[in-house]
Parts: C-alpha cells; structure tokens; sequence
C-alpha cells in the first residue's frame, strides 16, 4: 500500500515539474520526482544570473521556447 502512494507522489512531482509549476510539496518522494530527469536545475542556471530579477527577465523573454513548457 505504502509502494503505491509513493509511487502516486513521484508521478505527481513529475507531472508538476513538466507543466513548470514550482514544487507544491515538501515531500522528499515527490521532490525526487520533481527534481530527477532536470538538466542540471534551476540552481544550475541561476548561478550565472546576478539576481533573481535578471534570471526571471531572461526566462519570460525565453518562455516559448521547448526549455520552459507552459
């Protein structure tokens, strides 16, 4: 029983990550599923912005592309 709902929690992450919505959930088998299968991840591309405004103004003009689905 315990397998299925963490299974269920995993996939959830997962869809949550590929409609790029923010984590909704602390739960570490839901942010493994978040998380696993990303890039590199957010703190990978962050790093190279010096604030959190600049990195947010270069993702809203690189929005429609294939990197940040809707």
């Amino acid at each position: 029983m315990f397998e299925h709902l963490r299974e269920r929690r995993y996939q959830e992450g997962q869809r949550d990550r590929d409609a790029g919505s923010l984590p909704k959930r602390q739960d570490s088998t839901y942010l493994e599923g978040y998380l696993k299968g990303r890039s590199g991840g957010l703190d990978e591309i962050v790093q190279y912005f010096s604030t959190v405004e600049a990195f947010l103004k270069w993702r809203n003009q690189h929005s429609d592309s294939a990197f940040f689905p809707k």
